[in-house]
């Protein structure tokens, strides 16, 4: 799925070309991802409008076209593809077609395709503000990148928890929003264990973890617009654990290992990441 840096980036790329863009067509190929809770449809309810905004909250985006709103949470697999005016028709497709969803065509000519190999993805399409009608959204934690994500906020909501740290990382109820790739990135940036409890984290480990969130998402960030790729490739090249199992650390040399956490796979490097004894209950930060 695309995570908080490819998000960045996305929201960045189309708030520079279409708004002021008027939604000229609407083609749609596989409804499965689509929930629309506007009585005219999703045609007719996004024909003629004017897309006025593009932003992010948490692992969402948002559409603005007064009065109405297209909210997209990508998932597993979905992606956009913005094609420009006089560009390769095919290519707006993405593989023959097999992975297009649905197409919006606007009146410069721009192309946006939703693409989702996995039909997982959920598109929602709701009259403006009308955010309760999508599971998760209002229910985001602390955005990330917001100037409400102070060390103190961070402090208080780790502290009492007896999650492992990476469960915690992930919990979008909690903090928003992490996922795989870069929770693997943050925690072997704070040299801590995944499977470490919140618990056991000392306040040094803390504020390490804070600080290792705010500069890892960073620099993600910047490594995703600088590798300049179309929005629907996926930029990992820079990862320095995720998807590495066996190679060798970059700090350290140590062959960096899989384990499982709460169902998912998570990437470290044993030597810089060393597992410790259990803190007993009740011992403060």
């Amino acid at each position: 799925m695309p995570e908080l840096p490819d998000l960045v980036h996305i929201e960045k790329v189309l708030r520079a070309s279409l708004p002021g863009d008027t939604v000229a067509a609407v083609s749609v190929r596989e409804p499965i991802v689509l929930r629309v809770a506007v009585p005219e449809g999703l045609q007719a309810g996004l024909t003629g409008r004017i897309l006025r905004d593009v932003r992010r909250r948490g692992p969402f985006l948002v559409l603005a076209l007064s009065p109405v709103e297209l909210v997209v949470h990508f998932m597993l697999a979905g992606r956009f593809r913005l094609s420009e005016a006089g560009a390769d028709a095919g290519r707006a497709l993405g593989r023959g077609g097999r992975d297009l969803c649905f197409t919006l065509g606007f009146a410069s000519g721009r192309t946006l395709a939703y693409l989702d190999d996995k039909r997982m993805g959920k598109v929602y399409l709701v009259p403006e503000g009308r955010y309760e009608q999508i599971p998760g959204f209002l229910t985001q934690g602390l955005d990330l990148l917001s100037e409400g994500f102070s060390l103190d906020a961070f402090r208080r909501l780790a502290a009492g928890r007896r999650q492992q740290v990476r469960v915690f990382l992930m919990d979008q109820s909690a903090l928003s929003a992490i996922g795989n790739a870069y929770a693997d990135e943050i925690l072997f940036a704070a040299r801590l264990h995944p499977k470490t409890g919140c618990h056991q984290l000392s306040g040094e480990e803390v504020q390490r973890l804070y600080g290792s969130i705010r500069e890892v998402l960073a620099w993600g960030s910047q490594q995703v617009e600088a590798a300049g790729e179309p929005l629907e490739v996926k930029v990992r090249g820079h990862l320095k654990v995720r998807g590495r199992r066996g190679e060798p650390c970059p700090v350290c040399g140590t062959p960096i290992r899989r384990a499982g956490v709460l169902g998912h796979d998570a990437f470290f490097c044993p030597r810089c990441q060393a597992t410790r004894q259990i803190r007993p209950p009740g011992v403060p930060w």
